[in-house]
């Protein structure tokens, strides 16, 4: 018998693999040797144990599921499960077996009976797509708090964890009932509930346990509900608590930072206030009206004439010109018969804070789809004629309507049409808020529609250069607090950038737009006005032109008169 320091290693995976007509070997065998079977069973004692819930590979209770990064939820076994049958008969199998495609087969299957308890049921609470994501980290990516799981563990937002205390220690004095009361009736409705809430959220690195998670609902979602009823109280913050409170406004409506609405709405219902009751959606629109807040809405005050005019007036003059020119328009987004809000939903209908900020722009009106027409630049549509000017309405405060002029059809009196357009307040949050209204619309696919997306995509047309951003300003639609005409322009261009959308509500009014831009006298006046009027310095060459022109038709008239009277002379 060789000594066993001079035999190679023994090869594990060798002898553990044997052909389908191989026997297995018999522990009686006059031929095994004695330092080989020490050899391998110092080697199968270094392979590491398979878990009681892991006897596949396959992902063990409670462990995030690795492919997608959702959250596992806890799954009782049965007898009739096949995935539990399929462990068990693998399981019986000799351990010198390859196991390879059992492994595989086994992981399908506990995949298969995930989405079978999922069912419709999608995660909406979720890393942004990465095409968005890489366009502007920053608009994603909270900066002082971090709520629900996905940016838990961030070590720069473990700074402000100390405010999340003070919060709770505030909203439980809000109370009548006594804390523990309280707290261990929001617990065990959160428990309630914590199959739920797994599944609503996708991208999550860490495996949290049903405990860690739902203590991180409640204290989440009671610092959300305190932070909203601090604003309510309308006292005088000092300059670092305004601040402060404007970061988190911004970090409570990021799409990545959000706990589901449900779970606010549970909360809610276990606080015994000592204040007027309220509906949650009251709290959260006073608690971010201040700092979620795109438009601006004037209310502008006209005579009694006017508003007869405009109220009684006004509608049959366009009517009989639309007959005059057989042209009966289509009614536009922003008309009265298509305008129904639905600040009425119930809470249940919401997915998050987001999405609760989401529908209060909302409106019921019919699809229409992008159809192929000509794009116009403020500037090119400032050439052709057109007025700019900010609407009054309230109903939908995202409304761009095109509004022809009474007397179109009569070229004589030809006047210039408008464009109302809501207020746009451009600041160092516009970009954040648009975007993640935009990447929740485009990352999901239920009842809500594009119209973010719609009005980014409507101001990206309309915007090219500081040129329009400058004349937009002068016509006071559009408030720039970032300095730069340039700078607000490039902010708008890029913001629709590498999305898709398949509903864009402006179309009939850029359609309308287009017709009136190729029109005769406003093709020629635009054109006319780029020559001649582009700069100053064109002006002034034009103007110098003219009277010269005119100086010498006068002289030619001059000299034509005074010939003829001299010859008359003669």
């Amino acid at each position: 018998m060789s000594n066993s320091n001079d035999k190679p290693p023994l090869d594990l995976t060798e002898s553990l693999t044997i052909s389908d007509n191989a026997q297995a070997p018999s522990t009686t065998s006059p031929t095994v040797n004695k330092v080989d079977c020490v050899e391998l069973q110092v080697e199968m004692s270094s392979v590491k144990p398979r878990e009681k819930n892991d006897s596949l590979g396959v992902p063990a209770i409670n462990q995030p599921d690795v492919t997608t990064g959702n959250l596992s939820h806890s799954d009782e076994a049965s007898t009739s499960n096949p995935i539990i049958d399929h462990i068990t008969e693998v399981n019986r199998t000799p351990y010198y077996v390859d196991k390879s495609d059992d492994v595989t087969i086994g992981f399908l299957l506990y995949c298969a009976e995930r989405g079978k308890n999922r069912g419709n049921q999608h995660p909406f609470i979720c890393k942004v797509p990465r095409i968005l994501r890489d366009l502007s980290e920053s608009s994603y990516t909270p900066q002082l708090v971090s709520i629900g799981p996905i940016h838990r563990e961030d070590p720069t937002l473990q700074e402000f964890e100390w405010l999340k205390e003070c919060y709770l220690n505030d909203l439980l004095n809000r109370c009548d009932s006594a804390p523990k009361e309280i707290l261990e009736a929001c617990l065990q409705k959160v428990k309630k509930k914590i199959h739920q809430i797994r599944q609503s959220y996708a991208g999550v690195k860490k495996n949290y346990s049903d405990v860690e998670l739902a203590r991180m609902m409640v204290m989440d979602g009671c610092f959300i509900l305190e932070f909203c009823f601090k604003q309510d109280a309308k006292k005088d913050f000092d300059l670092p608590d305004v601040m402060r409170n404007g970061c988190i406004a911004m970090d409570l409506m990021l799409l990545e930072n959000q706990v589901p609405f449900f779970v606010l709405h549970t909360l809610f219902d276990c606080l015994d206030l000592k204040e007027s009751v309220r509906t949650l959606s009251q709290v959260l629109d006073t608690g971010f009206e201040s700092y979620i807040n795109l438009f601006r809405v004037f209310h502008e005050k006209h005579s009694f004439l006017s508003n007869v005019l405009n109220k009684y007036l006004a509608p049959y003059i366009k009517r009989f010109c639309s007959l005059l020119l057989g042209k009966i328009s289509t009614t536009n987004v922003g008309s009265d018969e298509q305008i129904s809000t639905t600040h009425g939903d119930s809470d249940s209908t919401h997915a998050h804070v987001l999405g609760f900020l989401h529908k209060r722009y909302q409106l019921v009106v019919a699809k229409s789809s992008p159809e192929d027409t000509a794009f116009h630049s403020i500037v090119e549509l400032d050439r052709s004629g057109m007025n700019f000017k900010r609407h009054q309405e309230n109903k939908w405060s995202m409304t761009i309507k095109f509004q022809s002029s009474l007397f179109a059809c009569l070229p004589l009196f030809w006047s210039k049409p408008t464009l109302l357009m809501p207020t746009l307040v451009i600041n160092d949050s516009t970009e954040l808020i648009l975007r993640n209204f935009i990447a929740y619309e485009q990352s999901f696919h239920q009842d809500h529609r594009y119209y973010f997306t719609s009005y980014a995509v409507a101001m990206d047309i309309l915007i090219n250069t500081q040129e329009d951003i400058a004349k937009l300003v002068e016509s006071k639609v559009l408030v720039n607090d970032l300095g730069s005409n340039q700078e607000a322009a490039d902010m708008i261009n890029k913001i629709c950038k590498n999305i898709v959308f398949t509903d864009f509500y402006y179309n009939e009014d850029f359609i309308q737009m287009d017709r009136y831009y190729n029109r005769f006298w406003p093709k020629h006046i635009a054109r006319l006005r780029r020559v001649y009027f582009s700069n100053p310095w064109s002006i002034i060459a034009l103007v110098a032109a003219i009277i010269l022109f005119s100086l010498t038709v006068v002289q030619t008239i001059y000299t034509v008169v005074q010939t003829v009277y001299t010859i008359r002379a003669a």
